[in-house]
């Protein structure tokens, strides 16, 4: 018998079908592993970040949507698995429920392709590859679909024509054959999809109605084909690549990456890591890349996911209401001056004030998938904090 503190379920009844369904979501998004395949993201150290903590952060109130909310009473609405706060490199506040601790591994969903995003500056400096490079001169079977024409620039600024609908909550139609091809779902036994891998299907995704570029429009294909040319690039399996180029030199823990049946890894969404490491990654786009003293990611990498989104494409895209000055640069939201977020479907966040020197991480087990009132919460919540210091 199993519990989030809410709800009592047995492990027996979690299925490939229910999984990310709350109340089954408090323990699979900590064990993916028990339900779909992943390969392992060597790290170098579990040694705990330095700690100077603020009792206070975490006892006041703050104003969220209008409302004076306690932080503890946000943190319960939010359901969150596990919080981490960091002033300047340091801990100075935490949280945890469902017997997370800063070290356990959960699943990051869409963060998974900002920490990709940051790879990619990687191998893309290492072997002089220009972005604005094709990707049919990377990859073999783009011909008649909608990335033959498309750049890795595009796959990184989700600025990619594609005729997808990215609709979480969906169990059929084209979401679930994606669903089905990474193994995240119980494929159709009869279905002529029923054999499907994550690259063929992606690579027979049809063009959408305007040119590459004009718009942004997240598609979460584009992040994981963007996995696949990185692979083509550097001659390395994903999780191998992630590990000595980011994991290993800035001493992350152990992770995992789902993969499907032909070892792809779904860089979308399938990475899993501690909350610790979550704030490592956003420490070090805000120290500008510098870890150590010596520059892990070329500083003008970060700097250019910082400010180099381009607010015309980002204004005719569907989120332009959410963040009126956004933009979206390698795989990063930028909010407004000098904020930077990695976000994930069931309240997953790297929020990062630079000028601030605050790094937030946050793992949640939301119930939905896509929740816009929970975001404005949390962004709110951010801030609130943020702006204490």
């Amino acid at each position: 018998m199993l519990t989030d503190g809410r709800n009592q379920f047995n492990s027996a009844d979690i299925t490939l079908d229910n999984w990310k369904d709350f109340p089954y979501s408090t323990h699979t998004f900590q064990n993916v592993s028990e339900l779909i395949p992943i390969e392992k993201i060597d790290g170098s150290s579990n040694t705990l970040l330095p700690r100077e903590i603020k009792e206070s952060i975490l006892s006041e109130s703050y104003t969220i949507l209008g409302q004076l909310t306690s932080a503890k009473e946000f943190l319960k609405e939010s359901y969150t698995d596990a919080l981490l706060i960091c002033e300047s490199g340091r801990v100075v506040s935490e949280y945890y429920a469902n017997e997370m601790t800063m070290l356990s591994p959960h699943l990051t969903f869409s963060v998974s392709k900002s920490i990709t995003g940051i790879v990619a500056g990687k191998v893309l400096k290492n072997f002089d590859l220009n972005s604005d490079t094709n990707i049919s001169d990377i990859l073999d079977g783009t011909a008649g679909g909608a990335y033959a024409d498309a750049t890795i620039r595009h796959l990184l600024d989700m600025t990619v024509s594609l005729d997808f609908d990215e609709s979480y909550a969906s169990k059929e139609g084209v979401y679930a054959r994606y669903r089905q091809a990474m193994l995240w779902m119980p494929r159709f036994g009869d279905s002529e999809f029923s054999d499907e891998d994550l690259a063929k299907f992606i690579l027979s995704l049809p063009k959408g109605p305007d040119e590459h570029g004009f718009t942004f429009s997240y598609k979460s294909p584009n992040a994981d084909l963007l996995g696949l040319v990185l692979e083509k690039i550097s001659g390395l399996p994903l999780a191998q690549l992630i590990s000595e180029e980011l994991w290993m030199p800035l001493g992350c823990g152990p992770a995992t990456i789902t993969i499907d049946s032909k070892k792809m890894a779904r860089t979308a969404g399938g990475l899993s890591c501690s909350i610790q490491d979550l704030v490592m990654v956003g420490e070090l786009m805000r120290s500008g890349g510098i870890h150590g003293g010596a520059a892990l990611l070329n500083p003008m990498w970060v700097v250019d996911t910082f400010t180099g989104g381009d607010k015309a494409v980002w204004s005719r895209g569907e989120f332009a209401d959410s963040f009126p000055d956004g933009s979206y640069r390698n795989q990063w939201y930028a909010i407004g001056e000098g904020v930077l977020c990695a976000i994930g479907i069931h309240g997953q966040w790297i929020y990062i004030d630079a000028a601030k020197e605050i790094v937030i991480a946050k793992f949640s087990c939301q119930p939905k998938a896509d929740d816009d009132d929970l975001d404005r919460k949390t962004l709110d919540f951010f801030r609130g904090v943020a702006n204490g210091f």
